[in-house]
């Protein structure tokens, strides 16, 4: 019985290390197919079946790493009245599935390059990311020590990366990652939103944020009504 203990013991830890890696990437597609579909559900979203194709994207975050990408579920409908796609995204990497939520919002113009980054951006040994942009600081110090905000356009910069832009984020349900490029807003979370409402709310924060340099009238969409360049 007592050389019985170890062995169960080893076989249950064997198991565990085995099972963990597995219950995270299967949790985070559930949770972000759960979220494609309350979209349809709750807030008239379509299934789009021709929706992004890989070859459509860019190689920046989070579409930089991994073997095995697919757009999944993807939908359409529009946030603010800006037309809009929202897919699960998934790759592979070291045999680990990595699951993320990414919402693409049409502008309607083509803009500069511009990004916010709340979680670092994914690298490894094999996996390397340099940032191009220097970062710029809004002058509101938790929102600083905790997002990177850059553009090499210095008058959207001016424009943007301010206290309003700060607040404002910041006022969101969730920490999300943007960036802009070309006509198109991108929006993703590792792992997804809570829900659907916080994906639709962020996305609405995001694009009120850029309202200044969309010419957009704040009062056609619910979110917080700070303004990028008001204040300090």
């Amino acid at each position: 019985m007592s050389d019985v203990i170890p062995v169960l013991l080893f076989l249950c830890l064997a198991g565990t290390f085995t099972l963990v890696p597995l219950l995270g990437p299967r949790r985070a597609q559930r949770h972000c197919r759960e979220a494609l579909r309350a979209l349809q559900a709750r807030y008239g979203f379509t299934p789009e079946p021709d929706g992004h194709q890989l070859s459509e994207l860019s190689s920046l975050p989070p579409f930089h790493y991994g073997r095995r990408r697919r757009v999944v579920d993807p939908v359409r409908g529009a946030f603010a009245g800006l037309p809009a796609e929202v897919f699960g995204y998934t790759c592979e990497e070291n045999g680990t599935a990595h699951w993320y939520l990414v919402a693409m919002v049409r502008l309607g113009r083509t803009l500069p390059p511009f990004e916010v980054q709340h979680e670092p951006v994914f690298t490894s040994s094999k996996v390397h990311y340099t940032w191009t942009d220097d970062r710029q600081e809004t002058g509101v110090a938790e929102f600083d020590a905790t997002h990177r905000a850059a553009s090499p356009d210095e008058r959207l910069s001016r424009t943007l990366i301010t206290p309003g832009l700060a607040r404002t984020l910041m006022a969101a349900p969730e920490t999300f990652d943007l960036r802009i490029e070309g006509g198109l807003l991108v929006l993703w979370r590792r792992d997804g939103w809570s829900d659907s409402g916080a994906l639709v709310d962020c996305c609405l924060t995001a694009v009120h944020a850029l309202a200044q340099v969309l010419d957009l009238d704040p009062d056609q969409f619910d979110a917080p009504r700070s303004i990028p360049g008001q204040g300090g």
